[in-house]
C-alpha cells in the first residue's frame, strides 16, 4: 500500500443493529487512542436516546463520539451531510493525535462515503415535507410511478419499496428541475479510502440480541421518551420520529395497540431491518469479516495506525 493512501485511509466498523459494535469499541478504547465518528442516521437526533440505542454516558465520556445529538428531530440530515462531516472530522481527529474510526450501521452513508457523491444544491424543506405528506396519503407506489415518468433511468436502479431513495430522487427533481440521473453524471466528490470491518453475528444470535434490546428499551422508559417528544411538539412525520420503533410506540400511545403488540411489532421490524442491512453490506468493499470472539484483523490495522501516528 502506498504511503499516501495509508495516510488518508479511515477505519470503519460496521455491522447489523445489535451486533455488538459499541461493546467492541469500548474494549479497544482501553488500548488505542480512538475517536468515534458515528455512522447512525438516528443517533444524530437530540432527545432520542433509548429508542436509537445511543452509547451510554459512561461510554461517551470514555471515548469521544462525533455526530451524535447534532440535530433536532424535525431536521434533515443526508448522506452528503455525513460525507462532509467525515471530511472535516478525520483531519481534526488526526491533528489531535488520535485515530478516527467510523462506527455504525447506516450502510447508505458508508456506500456514499466509499464511492463518492455528486454535488446537489440544498433542497427546500417545503418540497421535502410535501412529498412526505403525499406518500402518507397515497402510498409509495404512486410516488414510484411518478419517478418512472420523470426519471425512468433512475427508477430502474431503485426498488419500488425503497421509500428513502424514491423520495430523494423526487426531491432532487422538484427542487432543481434536473433529473437525479443527470445529476449523477455531473461534478463528483471523490470517495474516501475506507478500510471496512464487518462485525458479523449469526442470525439466530442476532435475533436473540434484538429481542433482548427491545425489552430493555421498554424497561428503560422508551414509552416515556416518545411521550415527552410528542409533548415537546414533535410529530410522527418528523424526520427523527420516523425512526424504527418510534412510530410503533406512537400508535400505542394513541391507543391503537397494547404494549405486547407494540413490542412484537418493534422486534419484527428490527429483525427485518437487520436482514436489509446484511443485504446492503454486500455492496461495500469489505476489508475483513470479524466477530466478537475473533477481531485480530481489526487489531492489526489499529496497531498499524498507532505506529504511523508515532512516527
Amino acid at each position: 500500500m502506498r504511503e499516501d493512501s495509508r495516510k488518508d485511509r479511515i477505519i470503519v466498523l460496521t455491522g447489523c443493529t445489535a451486533s455488538g459494535k459499541t461493546s467492541l469499541i469500548k474494549k479497544i478504547s482501553e488500548y488505542y487512542p480512538i475517536e468515534v465518528i458515528s455512522c447512525d442516521s438516528r443517533q444524530i437526533y437530540k432527545y432520542m436516546d433509548i429508542g436509537t440505542a445511543k452509547p451510554d454516558k459512561e461510554t461517551i465520556k470514555k471515548v469521544q463520539h462525533h455526530l451524535i445529538d447534532i440535530k433536532y428531530p424535525d431536521e434533515y440530515f443526508s448522506a452528503f451531510d455525513f460525507y462532509s462531516n467525515v471530511k472535516v472530522l478525520k483531519n481534526e481527529i488526526r491533528e489531535r493525535g488520535n485515530i478516527p474510526v467510523i462506527v455504525g450501521g447506516t450502510i447508505l452513508y458508508l456506500i456514499s462515503t466509499q464511492n463518492g457523491l455528486f454535488k446537489i444544491p440544498k433542497i427546500e424543506r417545503k418540497i421535502k415535507d410535501e412529498l412526505r405528506k403525499e406518500m402518507e396519503i397515497y402510498g409509495i407506489n404512486k410516488l414510484y410511478k411518478e419517478l418512472r415518468e420523470i426519471d425512468p433511468e433512475r427508477a430502474k436502479e431503485i426498488h419500488p419499496n425503497d421509500k428513502q431513495r424514491i423520495l430523494r430522487s423526487l426531491e432532487i427533481y422538484k427542487g432543481t428541475g434536473i433529473r437525479h440521473s443527470e445529476w449523477i453524471k455531473r461534478e463528483h466528490h471523490k470517495g474516501f479510502n475506507l478500510v471496512i470491518f464487518y462485525l458479523f453475528c449469526e442470525m439466530d444470535e442476532l435475533k436473540r440480541r434484538i429481542e433482548e434490546r427491545v425489552n430493555k428499551m421498554i424497561e428503560m422508559g422508551f414509552r416515556e421518551e416518545v411521550l415527552k417528544l410528542l409533548e415537546m411538539g414533535y410529530k410522527k412525520d418528523d424526520y427523527g420520529m420516523t425512526s424504527l420503533g418510534y412510530r410503533e410506540m406512537i400508535e400505542h400511545i394513541e391507543g391503537k395497540t397494547n404494549i405486547d403488540e407494540t413490542i412484537k411489532k418493534i422486534v419484527k421490524k428490527t429483525k427485518d431491518y437487520a436482514k436489509r442491512q446484511r443485504s446492503f453490506i454486500k455492496k461495500l468493499m469489505i476489508q475483513s469479516k470479524i466477530t466478537l470472539d475473533n477481531f485480530q484483523e481489526f487489531i492489526k490495522i489499529l496497531n498499524d495506525e498507532k505506529e504511523n501516528k508515532n512516527r
